[in-house]
């Protein structure tokens, strides 16, 4: 796996140590007599002991200024100084002895040396304030410098992306800064650029996360880890993952501006808004649209989640994400030249036929439908199919056809259904009859037999409708589960109830439309 290197344990590379501090000309006098190994500390200020209670106001990587003067008459104390300065991450002490004790202490410089803890001996002529002014200016120069360079970096990769670069730029001039290789992943930890060959995804590689907020779009990769970079090479890295995620962030904004307003052009396209065919060649062109084959609409819904209809989603971030999620199934399912896009309430494609007429748009919806369920197991969604239009220009008809494809699967398939308009046969007139009609039609044919059923407890409209499915008594029964002189008695009851059908075939067309009619969708 990658090793990721914090920031803030590498730069210490570059900074002002305490070794820095001693050969100031300030301090040449001076003398560490104790924990000389400590001298590679880093210092990022200087304190002055002027209280016996000083622990309370240290802090990590500081130079304490002291005389002792407020323990000088107790030893233990000053036993225990330095373990504690060096318990809260001091970088050194600075002692001047002779002004309250006669010599530094023993027990001191024993600490010092058994913590790696500097114990830095100053003459008695040394000011504190001069020493003070020394260190704080040597540690501002450095911070000035390293201020310039960073700035520097900084203003190199923003003008890569103000000048229309993006992360192979900012990959190169980022190994050009650090003479190493570099990869970008993304978020999924799939390479988008490296350098070089030589840039591996795993092994000793340092990692800076591209990120924004609690969003991660991927990660900057450092062939050879952290180790042997200095500090300003490791702002490098940090800049540079910077402007990768501004990058991100400005490229998927484009995207998303760019993906309303081809959804815009595709409404208009599908609803008869496009007439002017130089107008659609033009969108067609920005798009990268191919309308050189005949295209047919498919329509796609979610109508349930979990058990839930998918209205009850209406305005959560749930319904956004299942939206998202159909679109992405299209564009995984239907191969790389279908047009997706999002509506308020379904998705929508253009799926080319190529010559495969409805023989390979079936195939088209079904892959869809199986990768939808693969992605969303506990949703169910219902594809209505339109016919291929010839013409760009005319796909606004095969959109109209998608529609009431969907539509009357939802009313005579119930949820979950594939339907073609090319395949719907008599559904696409009945779908056209009114409400108020149809019940009048089906009372009027199947109401006394219904009555009867609801009144007896009997269920001779199933059996009616097995037998008209059928045609066959033998199979009408051992669908029913029933023997054959029972199905003949049945049959007999419901021509005693609504008069003689079995031998009269307008009858059982009218009877068979009824309950086509009255047939509807599965909860």
């Amino acid at each position: 796996m990658p090793v990721q290197t914090p920031f803030s344990e590498a730069r210490v590379s570059d900074a002002i140590r305490l070794t820095d501090i001693v050969r100031l000309p300030i301090l040449r006098a001076a003398q560490v007599v104790g924990g000389a190994a400590g001298l590679d500390r880093v210092v990022r200020s200087v304190n002055v002991m002027e209280v016996p209670d000083i622990l309370e106001w240290v802090k990590p990587d500081e130079l304490l200024l002291t005389t002792a003067y407020p323990l000088r008459d107790d030893p233990a104390a000053l036993a225990a100084l330095i373990p504690q300065l060096a318990e809260r991450g001091l970088a050194g002490i600075a002692l001047k002895p002779t002004r309250y004790l006669s010599a530094t202490p023993a027990a001191m410089i024993e600490a010092a040396d058994r913590l790696n803890f500097a114990l830095i001996e100053l003459p008695a002529d040394a000011s504190f304030n001069e020493i003070i002014n020394a260190a704080l200016s040597e540690i501002l120069a450095a911070q000035t410098v390293q201020l310039k360079r960073s700035a520097a970096v900084h203003d190199r990769f923003t003008s890569i992306v103000l000048s229309g670069g993006g992360l192979r730029q900012i990959a190169e001039a980022l190994s050009e800064l650090i003479s190493r290789p570099v990869g970008i992943v993304d978020g999924t930890g799939a390479l988008q650029w490296r350098t070089t060959p030589e840039v591996e995804l795993d092994g000793n590689v340092m990692v800076q996360p591209i990120q924004v907020g609690a969003e991660r779009y991927g990660a900057v990769l450092v062939t050879g880890g952290a180790s042997g970079l200095g500090s300003e090479q490791l702002e490098a890295v940090e800049h540079a993952a910077t402007i990768a995620a501004l990058r991100q962030v400005q490229a998927r904004a484009v995207a998303e501006a760019d993906r309303r307003f081809q959804t815009v052009c595709l409404e208009e396209l599908v609803t008869g808004h496009v007439i002017d065919r130089s107008v659609l060649m033009e969108r067609a062109a920005a798009f990268a649209w191919d309308l050189t084959t005949p295209r047919a609409v498919l329509l796609a819904e979610v109508e349930a989640v979990g058990g839930r209809p998918f209205s009850a989603l209406a305005g959560t971030p749930e319904e956004t994400e299942l939206r998202h999620g159909l679109a992405e199934t299209a564009r995984a399912s239907l191969g790389p030249n279908a047009i997706a896009w999002e509506r308020s309430r379904e998705i929508g494609a253009l799926v080319a036929t190529a010559g495969s007429g409805g023989a390979g748009l079936r195939e088209a919806g079904t892959a869809f439908l199986a990768e939808a369920v693969r992605r969303m197991p506990r949703g169910v969604v219902s594809v209505g199919i339109g016919r291929p239009a010839p013409d760009p220009l005319q796909i606004h008809l095969s959109f109209g056809e998608a529609r009431r494809a969907l539509a009357i699967g939802q009313w005579s398939r119930g949820p979950g259904h594939l339907v073609m308009f090319s395949e719907l046969g008599v559904d696409r007139l009945l779908a056209d009859v009114s409400e108020a009609e149809v019940e009048a039609y089906c009372g009027s044919v199947l109401g006394p037999l219904e009555f009867h059923d609801l009144a007896t407890g009997t269920a001779l409209v199933q059996t009616l409708d097995t037998f008209l499915a059928t045609r066959n008594g033998a199979l009408a029964a051992r669908q029913l589960f029933i023997h054959y002189n029972t199905l003949k008695n049945r049959l007999a009851k419901i021509e005693e109830v609504i008069g003689p059908f079995v031998d009269d075939p307008e009858r059982c067309l009218s009877l068979s439309l009824a309950l086509r009619l009255r047939r509807l969708p599965t909860p």
